[in-house]
């Protein structure tokens, strides 16, 4: 796939028209956001994970949402704080939505989730999960 094919995505799924920075590729579907720099730094070195082309969309991670969750004019969803905190425990939500969404509570973007039969999967990684009360 090409960075043509993750603009339209987000265009789709998201209702992102522009973004600010670049994207690279960096293998088994996954692309990376930076910006041009100055510093002499190795490619493959730079940039942050953006997110992954799946077969069935584009899903993003914690810090792509934060990159254009600000922009994005659909497939939001609105966490309540009992939500938001299910979620970074890693908990799927029961909640009613298609395809990849940006999850967002407040001013904060949790990550990127798949709404599913009812509920929202989640994909927020193990080592960035909360403990359990």
């Amino acid at each position: 796939m090409s960075i043509e094919r993750v603009l339209e995505l987000l265009w789709e799924q998201f209702g992102i028209r522009s973004v600010d920075f670049r994207l690279r590729e960096g293998g088994s579907g996954r692309y990376y956001a930076y910006r041009e720099c100055k510093l002499e730094i190795e490619e493959f070195a730079s940039g942050v994970y953006f997110g992954k082309l799946e077969k069935d969309g584009f899903r993003l991670s914690v810090e792509g949402c934060y990159l254009v969750g600000r922009n994005a004019t659909k497939g939001v969803v609105e966490l309540s704080r009992e939500q938001a905190e299910k979620w970074m425990r890693g908990e799927d939500l029961e909640i009613e939505a298609r395809g990849y969404v940006i999850l967002r509570w407040g001013d904060y973007f949790l990550g990127c989730g798949k709404g599913k039969g009812g509920k929202i999967l989640n994909y927020l990684p193990k080592e960035r999960r909360v403990p359990p009360p």
